[in-house]
């Protein structure tokens, strides 16, 4: 094969290649895109953070009211570590302790009624809260 034909063929396989990267990366933005939306799809209605800026020992807000089968995030927001046990529901329940500041779990609550719950370390010095959990159909009331 003389010099020229040779130049062609690998600008025809460079080509090629970089043809193939575009659609590889483009199928990536692709997938990457159905992702961001299943997650958007089952994002939290509710943000309650465990700890404040200022350091203090709360839940904000300290009460919580959603409808049942909603998601709430919780958000270590400071001065940890912080969990959450959620009276008589260990599997509503976030026992491991979450040292990071924004640190964040989602958890779903699907029947209604209250719910008091606390950070065990942090108990004794008044880190309660309460969640409240509303039948759907009474969530607009």
């Amino acid at each position: 094969m003389n010099p020229s034909g040779l130049r062609r063929l690998l600008a025809a396989l460079l080509l090629g290649l970089v043809v193939l990267g575009l659609v590889l990366l483009w199928s990536g933005q692709q997938a990457q895109a159905t992702t961001d939306q299943a997650t958007i799809d089952q994002a939290a209605t509710a943000v309650m953070r465990l700890g404040s800026e200022e350091g203090f020992l709360v839940f904000q807000p300290e009460r919580l009211t959603i409808a049942a089968g909603e998601r709430v995030r919780f958000e270590v927001g400071g001065l940890g570590p912080h969990n959450l046990i959620v009276d008589s529901h260990p599997e509503w329940s976030h026992e491991p302790l979450s040292f990071v500041v924004g640190e964040s779990w989602d958890q779903q609550f699907d029947t209604p009624g209250r719910y008091a719950i606390w950070c065990e370390p942090h108990r004794a010095a008044g880190m309660t809260g309460e969640i409240n959990v509303v039948a759907a159909e009474n969530a607009t009331e």
